[in-house]
């Protein structure tokens, strides 16, 4: 029996635990043995093939393997595919995969073969990259032979052509910004198939090139520190429409297969059901001189800037990345080498000369596996399919980092990051992804701002400050429910950093930000691009919302500091804060309107200045209810909080202890359903209607849990619980939620007047239940109260 990926994870994370994160785990002064094709170019696209032979009189009982690649290796042993990576880093600190060989070897002749890729020009905007390479080292001296060296065979595949999306026509390609890599275009005919095989031969094969630096290699590596990706097989749930041929009954269950007669044009639309994301893998047979253009989309169109309802396939057309693949006559698989998202695949087909049977068509699911994650099921059926949407939202946007969108992005943005992180430490406890995330991203700090990478990992050119005041507060929220001070306290420098920034930009005759060089984004404007824009000129500043956002994110740093022993540097920000919140409802509070003004001449109106005025204290607590009701009502502002930005807007529901509203304004995630979305979308805007899978937007998972259920940590840390139900007109809830000591669990049922509530807490812990006006206290185990 093989070795299953779950033991593979097992393995890979036993032997990560033992590996300093400093370094290698062996001597550091043995040299890296870095390889690649001979008179590669270094940073051309290309497609290479590795082999290694050896003999083994017995297996050991392991065998730690350190194994990395630039941009990308898939390792395969003995014939089966093993895992791949690295996990995305920088080159400050580069991924290797510490990987047990052992339960994959067998007495007598093994092979290692391994693919590395280099996408080149076009790679995902996330690959950060020196120049194409590979290395594979064992830990243990005695089988230092399996090392990568000359005695390797190295094989530049000719098969392949990237589909580049800057040379294609625009909407051949897809809509808008695209940074997820070229396509694949394979010539099955140029391909070296079962090279991964043993007895594939391997004779006219070169030695690897072993690489020599000057001083060191370019890539600092460290131990991988997130586990392996989930992968498991899906297959589409329909065939929804087709042309040019019948699909038989049967197909998509592996039972039959079907032919696209000689001279022929057919398309074939299948559908998942769902959003999701991984490697399509497509069988053919026969078939030579056909080609088959694999096109991959969230929905369909009803024209090039309008998607249909999701649901919705006839009469429209399919926009979307794609692959290219041609037969050679022979049983053979495609597989990209990148990962595609979608819900919709559609071939292309156009056969020469000879029939072609399509064999199977399945995907193999890439994603990061959580484990155990948060539930909810009350009698509201909309409310079930919100929170279930969400977390299906967040495992979609979970891969080696967090991703803003898969389809069109796979990036992991500063801002972003904030309800991101919200909706996953409360639904798992599963930390390391959302560590990753926090610990590279000051990694990208620019020379003389010190500001951060709008995404990162990623080869952006420029800077972003508002995301990096959001990476601030996503500490702080981290802080909360962990209690984690030897993590954030090694933060403390970029925190200062960025925050000086800000400070050097206040203008001292008003006390709000004034010019700055960097780009800033609070939310997508409703028709006019992003805010802030340019209504009164960029140039002069004067914006309360960043002003607030920073005052927001000096709150959470002074916090941070505090807690952990800076009180000097608490206090400092604390004044600053205080300032600028003075000065902002000097220069922008419009007493006739009861709203916070975006500019200090009172030009315009955006939800978005009251919700930060409101969280951030920059009105006073007396009067910050009748505000949330005042931008809830007010007709007439010229911007309004998008799926996103009612993160924020919940989060002052939170603090204003008006938490029932929540359930009354989920209207964007209703809309999301209601148009057939599987995930949460960009905005919510029907003029933005870009993503239909953004993580950003799926934070009701969250608010269902914290507000609607009421579980809130007691302390900082979350050692205590104090749970207060907003139920609203919820007459049965059940919900649970992980945390580090075991699993939270509450049960209420309402009828009438009377209402009782069952609630069950890890031993060990304590808390209260606070409703309808009374305080029960709390302990491990399951307690049961009435009213």
């Amino acid at each position: 029996m093989k070795p299953s990926i779950n033991l593979l994870f097992c393995i890979c994370l036993l032997a990560a635990a033992a590996i300093p994160q400093s370094g290698m785990g062996q001597d550091p002064d043995l040299p890296t043995p870095w390889v690649s094709y001979p008179s590669a170019n270094n940073t051309a696209y290309g497609v290479y093939h590795f082999r290694k032979t050896f003999d083994l009189a017995t297996v050991p009982k392991s065998l730690a393997v350190h194994i990395s690649a630039d941009n990308r290796y898939e390792l395969f042993v003995n014939g089966s595919r093993v895992c791949f990576g690295p996990a995305k880093g920088d080159l400050i600190t580069y991924k290797y995969d510490i990987i047990d060989l052992a339960p994959f070897l067998k007495p007598g002749k093994n092979l290692l073969a391994v693919l590395v890729f280099n996408l080149g020009q076009d790679k995902p905007m996330a690959f950060i990259s020196a120049q194409t390479a590979f290395l594979f080292r064992s830990e243990a001296p005695a089988f230092a032979f399996l090392n990568s060296d000359q005695n390797w065979k190295v094989y530049q595949n000719p098969a392949y052509d990237p589909i580049g999306y800057r040379e294609l026509k625009h909407w051949e390609w897809v809509k808008g910004y695209y940074a997820c890599g070229p396509g694949d275009e394979v010539f099955a005919d140029r391909y070296p198939w079962g090279w991964e095989q043993p007895g594939f031969d391997d004779s006219g094969w070169r030695a690897p090139e072993i690489l020599a630096f000057e001083n060191a290699p370019p890539w600092k590596l460290v131990p991988r520190n997130i586990p392996f990706m989930d992968t498991h097989p899906e297959k589409p749930g329909r065939i929804r429409k087709s042309t040019g041929v019948e699909v038989p009954a049967g197909f998509l269950e592996g039972k039959t297969r079907f032919t696209i007669p000689a001279d022929r044009k057919a398309t074939v639309l299948f559908d998942y059901d769902r959003f999701t994301m991984g490697y399509p893998e497509l069988t053919t047979d026969k078939g030579a001189g056909s080609s088959i253009k694999i096109r991959y989309a969230e929905a369909l169109y009803t024209e090039p800037n309008v998607k249909a309802h999701r649901d919705s396939v006839n009469g429209l057309t399919m926009y979307g990345v794609f692959d290219i693949f041609h037969p050679d006559g022979q049983l053979r698989t495609f597989r990209p080498l990148w990962k595609r998202a979608f819900r919709y695949i559609e071939l292309e087909i156009e056969t020469g000369n000879q029939p072609l049977e399509l064999v199977a068509l399945q995907s193999q699911y890439s994603g990061y596996p959580y484990p155990d994650m948060g539930t909810f099921h009350s009698n509201d059926p909309r409310l079930n399919a919100i929170f279930e949407t969400g977390l299906r939202t967040l495992r979609m946007c979970s891969g080696e980092t967090y991703y803003d969108t898969p389809y069109y992005e796979q990036l992991c943005y500063g801002g972003d990051n904030r309800p991101i992180s919200a909706i996953s430490l409360y639904n798992s406890t599963d930390d390391r992804l959302f560590r990753e995330a926090m610990r590279l991203y000051p990694q990208s700090a620019n020379r003389e701002t010190r500001l951060f990478k709008s995404a990162y990992p990623s080869r952006f050119d420029f800077d972003m400050g508002t995301w990096s005041l959001a990476w601030i507060q996503s500490l702080w929220d981290y802080y909360t429910v962990r209690g984690d001070s030897a993590f954030v306290s090694q933060f403390a420098q970029p925190i200062e950093e960025v925050l000086d920034f800000f400070q050097r930009s206040l203008d001292e005759s008003t006390g709000l930000l004034g010019p700055m060089r960097t780009q800033n984004f609070i939310d997508w404007s409703i028709d006019r691009g992003s805010l802030p824009y340019n209504v009164v000129p960029w140039e002069k500043g004067q914006s309360a919302i960043l002003s607030l956002y920073f005052a927001l994110s000096l709150d959470s740093a002074a916090q941070l500091f505090r807690h952990t022993g800076r009180m000097d540097h608490a206090e400092k920000w604390e004044r600053i804060s205080a300032g600028i919140k003075t000065a902002v409802y000097a220069h922008c509070w419009d007493a006739d309107k009861g709203l916070m003004a975006d500019y200090p001449d009172k030009s315009r109106y955006s939800q978005h200045t009251s919700i930060l005025a409101i969280l951030c204290d920059a009105v006073a607590p007396a009067m910050q209810s009748d505000l949330l009701d005042r931008l809830l009502s007010y007709p007439d502002f010229d911007e309004v909080a998008s799926s996103y930005f009612s993160f924020f807007l919940f989060k002052a529901m939170q603090k204003t202890d008006r938490e029932d509203l929540i359930v009354n304004h989920l209207g964007f995630w209703e809309h999301f359903l209601d148009r057939g979305h599987t995930t949460f979308g960009e905005t919510g805007f029907p003029s933005h209607d870009r993503s239909d899978c953004h993580a950003w937007s799926a934070h009701p998972s969250y608010f269902l849990l914290s507000s609607v259920c009421g579980i809130k940590p007691g302390d900082i840390g979350f050692h205590t619980v104090v749970i207060q139900p907003h139920l609203g007109n919820l007459t049965e809830l059940e919900a649970s939620m992980p945390h580090p000591l075991g699993r939270i669990s509450v049960s209420y049922r309402k009828n009438g007047k009377s209402w009782s509530a069952e609630i069950e807490l890890p031993e060990g812990m304590t808390g209260a239940f606070v409703y309808a006006g009374k305080r029960y206290l709390l302990r491990g185990g399951r307690e049961r109260v009435r009213g």
